[in-house]
């Protein structure tokens, strides 16, 4: 029982000196502002999947009907993106802008698809593994 006391003691003693510094800390706090930032909600974000499963991309016609594909998605994605068309010129602008990044997000998966659709023609195989173009834009 003489051990709890003592350490009671010794709990109480700090508390009271962690209270003398307590206003000091906050004032320091109120000086420095703290910013937290979290990752986009999904919501925030516009997402279309476009398949080449059934176009051979080794030929001229179905890189054709990739692009296609792919730029109808892109308008899709900006037209959501930008909240639809009022007519403004904010609007066209944004539109623009964003057909333009997700047109730069594209053409590297686009290159890759084409790239394996080349291989697996030539060889028989290719280490780029088959998957879906993935168009996406923030609203």
């Amino acid at each position: 029982m003489r051990k709890t006391y003592a350490l009671s003691k010794l709990a109480a003693a700090g508390a009271t000196i962690g209270g003398l510094f307590l206003p000091f800390a906050s004032a320091t706090a109120k000086e420095t502002p703290v910013v937290v930032t979290a990752p986009p909600q999904e919501a925030d974000l516009v997402v279309r999947r476009v398949s080449y499963a059934d176009l051979d991309l080794a030929v001229p016609a179905g890189v054709t009907g990739l692009n296609d594909r792919v730029r109808y998605a892109i308008g899709e994605v900006c037209k959501e993106a930008n909240l639809f068309d009022n007519g403004s010129t904010s609007y066209k602008w944004g539109t623009m802008r964003c057909r333009g990044i997700a047109w730069d997000g594209a053409r590297p998966q686009v290159a890759q698809a084409i790239q394996r659709a080349n291989d697996m023609a030539a060889t028989g195989w290719s280490p780029i593994a088959a998957t879906a173009i993935t168009i996406s834009a923030r609203r």
